[in-house]
C-alpha cells in the first residue's frame, strides 16, 4: 500500500473503533476466518449499508467486539483459502451481483489489524451462496425472515439516484482540487473563489458533489464528476460520458471533417461546446437596413436547448455511447443514452420529468437549462419563426433518444412526414400557449404564398387524417377553421 493508503486505513480504523458499539454497517472480529461466515457478513453489511444510506460498510479483525480495544489478529486474508481456492476469489465468485470489496492490513498500537471495506448494495440486494442477509442491530440474519426490511431495502434502491452514487472514493482534500474544477464552479456561480480549501470542500458537499466519509476523506459523486470534473477520464466509470461532436462532410457518416471530444464536466464545458458548434454550422451574411449581419443556419436557442438535453436527460448508468452531436450538411443530430421519459407525441405539453433531478437542478441554477420543461417549446418556437421544419424526436429501441434539427429547405423538398410533424408540433405549441392553428399559421411556417395556399390546406388535412390534430369546431366554415392537438 502507498503511504496515502496506510494513512487512510489507519484513520478509518480509529474512527470505526471510536463508535459507541457495533452497528448495522460495522462488525468487529478477533480471529474468525471462516469463509462462509465472512461471505454472509459481506451480504448483510452491504445490504444494511444501502438501507441506512451509507456508501460503505466495514468488517475489522483484531478488535474486541465488546470493548472495541485493539487486540490484534492472526487472520491473514492473503493466505486464507476455501479448499484450494484463494479466499478473495472464492468470495467474489459466491457473491451476486459482484461488488468491489477490498481487504487491507495495517498495524495499530503495534498490533496487526485486518480491514474489509464493503461497498453498499446499489440496484438489488447482495446475495451470498444464493441467500440474502441483513443486520438486525449487531446480529446477522437471513433477509427472507424480515420481509419488511426487504421491502424497505428495495425502496432504498429506488431512492438513491445514480447521479448521487460514488464515482471516485477515498479522495483527499488536496486531491479534490486536482480532479475537480473549483475555480470553474465559483465562476459559474458568480462567486469569488474562497482561499480556504475546507470551505470549498464544504460547499461541494452541500452541492452533493462530494460526500465526506468516516475516515475524513471524500467520495466524489457521479454528479460532481459529470458537472465540474477537470477531465472525465479521471473517473473510470464516467470516461464514456464526455460529449462528442462529429462534423461530417456530407449527409452520411462516410467521411468525417473533424471529431472532437470535450472531457471537462458539463457545467464547465457547456459554453465551449456551444461555441464550437456555432462556429461550424452554416452561416450567411444578410443586410438588415443598412447593417450587415451574420445569420446562423440554425436558431442558436434550439442548439442550446438540445445540447443541454443530451447532458441532463441521459441514462448515466447505461453503457454504449457518449452524449453526441453529429453535424451533417443538412441537419444536426443530438443523441444520448436512455429512451424519452414521456411520449414523444406529448413532449411539448407534459409536466417535465428528468432522470437526473439533481444534475438538472444545478444546470438550472447556473442558467444552462430550464427546470420547468420549456426546452422543446423554445425549439419548436424557434424553428417555426425561421420557417424551418420541426425537429424529429426518435425513441431508438427504448435505449437511446435522438433529436434531429433540420436546415431550412425549400417547401417542395420537404416530405409529407416532415410537413405533418411540423404541423402537429406547432399545434401542440400553440395549444399550450392558449391558441390554435389555422391555415395562415401553416402558410407562415412553410413560407407558402397566397397563390399556393391550397398546399397549407393539404398539410392540415393530412395531419387530421393522421389523427394528430382535430378541428376546434367542425361546424365552423372552412376558411375560419382552427385546429388543436388530438389529445386536447
Amino acid at each position: 500500500m502507498s503511504i496515502k493508503d496506510i494513512e487512510y486505513i489507519n484513520n478509518l480504523v480509529r474512527e470505526l473503533i471510536s463508535l459507541p458499539r457495533e452497528t448495522e454497517w460495522v462488525e468487529f472480529k478477533h480471529n474468525n476466518d471462516d469463509p462462509q461466515t465472512i461471505g454472509e457478513y459481506i451480504s448483510a453489511l452491504s445490504n444494511s449499508a444501502a438501507l441506512l444510506a451509507r456508501p460503505k460498510a466495514y468488517m475489522l479483525w483484531g478488535i474486541e467486539d465488546k470493548t472495541q480495544k485493539v487486540i490484534g489478529t492472526s487472520f491473514s486474508y492473503g493466505a486464507a483459502k476455501k479448499g484450494a481456492e484463494a479466499l478473495e476469489a472464492w468470495l467474489a465468485r459466491m457473491l451476486s451481483p459482484r461488488i468491489n470489496f477490498r481487504f487491507y492490513e495495517t498495524e495499530l498500537e503495534g498490533k496487526k489489524i485486518t480491514l474489509l471495506e464493503i461497498p453498499s448494495a446499489e440496484k438489488q440486494p447482495i446475495h451470498f451462496a444464493g441467500e440474502k442477509y441483513i443486520r438486525i442491530g449487531s446480529n446477522k440474519k437471513n433477509l427472507k425472515e424480515y420481509p419488511d426490511k426487504e421491502r424497505d431495502l428495495w425502496k432504498a434502491f429506488d431512492n438513491t439516484p445514480y447521479e448521487l452514487r460514488t464515482a471516485k472514493e477515498n479522495v483527499s482534500l488536496s486531491e479534490i482540487f486536482t480532479i475537480l474544477d473549483s475555480a470553474g464552479y465559483y465562476e459559474k456561480m458568480q462567486f469569488a473563489l474562497p482561499k480556504n480549501k475546507n470551505k470549498i470542500a464544504d460547499d461541494f458537499v452541500n452541492e452533493k458533489f462530494l460526500r465526506k466519509d468516516v475516515a475524513g476523506t471524500y467520495d466524489v459523486t457521479n454528479m460532481g464528476a459529470l458537472l465540474i470534473a477537470k477531465n472525465l477520464d479521471s473517473f473510470e466509470s464516467l470516461s464514456h460520458k464526455a460529449v462528442r461532436v462529429i462534423w461530417y462532410k456530407d449527409n452520411n457518416r462516410l467521411e468525417t471533417i473533424r471529431e472532437k471530444s470535450f472531457s471537462k464536466g458539463y457545467a464547465i464545458a457547456y459554453d465551449e461546446i456551444l461555441e464550437y458548434i456555432l462556429t461550424i454550422i452554416p452561416q450567411e451574411e444578410v443586410i438588415e437596413g443598412s447593417i450587415r449581419k451574420t445569420q446562423l443556419g440554425y436558431p442558436e436557442i434550439a442548439i442550446r436547448e438540445l445540447l443541454a438535453n443530451i447532458m441532463i436527460h441521459q441514462a448515466i448508468d447505461q453503457k454504449g455511447t457518449n452524449p453526441m452531436v453529429e453535424l451533417f450538411r443538412d441537419r444536426i443530430e443530438f443523441s444520448n443514452a436512455g429512451s424519452p421519459l414521456v411520449s414523444i407525441e406529448r413532449i411539448v405539453d407534459t409536466v417535465p420529468i428528468s432522470r437526473n433531478e439533481n444534475l438538472a437542478g444545478f444546470m438550472h441554477k447556473i442558467g444552462i437549462c430550464e427546470e420547468r420543461g420549456s426546452g422543446y417549446d423554445k425549439v419548436i418556437h424557434a424553428t417555426s419563426n425561421h420557417s424551418m421544419l420541426a425537429p424529429k424526436i426518435e425513441n431508438q429501441s427504448d435505449k437511446f433518444t435522438k433529436v434531429t434539427l433540420y436546415l431550412k429547405v425549400p417547401f417542395d423538398l420537404t416530405s409529407k412526414e416532415d410537413r405533418i410533424r411540423t404541423c402537429y408540433m406547432q399545434a401542440c405549441f400553440s395549444y399550450v400557449n392558449g391558441e390554435a392553428i389555422n391555415n395562415n399559421t401553416i402558410r407562415e411556417i412553410f413560407g407558402i404564398t397566397n397563390q399556393y395556399k391550397y398546399k397549407a390546406s393539404r398539410i392540415i388535412k393530412d395531419a387530421v387524417d393522421a389523427e394528430l390534430i382535430k378541428a376546434v369546431d367542425e361546424n365552423t366554415a372552412p376558411r375560419y377553421m382552427k385546429y388543436i392537438p388530438f389529445w386536447a
